[in-house]
């Protein structure tokens, strides 16, 4: 069991662990996580086809690939919180950056306005009976 310590009181470490293996370990501790065991339970890749989500394909740099856009859309049910506590988030917490497939290292979201783009596009492919469907097929194997 781990024990909670003030910041103050640490002593520096050395971690000769890669950035990549960090990463992994902290995404096998993420998998624990009551977020974690949602992640594993959700058919993204079948979702992602069930909405017709394809990859953007402007010339700006698009974080969201039509994996992430949905678990935006969870994160947001998941937290109970508005868009701009959602991306403020989604900035500090490396378990909703696992959520969403994407790691931020020390870049930042600062377009507060992107969740109501992103609702209005998934809005327009929703069709609850076949969200229903693509649940129950991969929830009932």
């Amino acid at each position: 069991m781990s024990k909670i310590q003030r910041i103050s009181d640490l002593q520096h470490e050395f971690s000769f662990l890669s950035t990549q293996e960090n990463l992994c370990l902290y995404f096998n501790q993420f998998l624990q996580s009551n977020l974690g065991k949602i992640y594993t339970a959700i058919p993204r890749n079948s979702l992602v086809s069930t909405f017709k989500i394809k990859e953007s394909c402007k010339a700006t740099k698009n974080y969201f690939s039509p994996k992430g856009k949905l678990a935006l859309m969870l994160l947001k049910h998941y937290a109970c919180c508005s868009d701009k506590r959602l991306i403020e988030q989604l900035n500090a917490n490396i378990d909703y950056q696992f959520f969403w497939d994407l790691h931020l290292g020390h870049h930042r979201l600062t377009n507060y306005k992107i969740m109501s783009q992103i609702r209005c596009e998934l809005a327009g492919f929703l069709s609850i009976e076949k969200v229903e469907k693509t649940l129950f097929t991969y929830w009932s194997k």
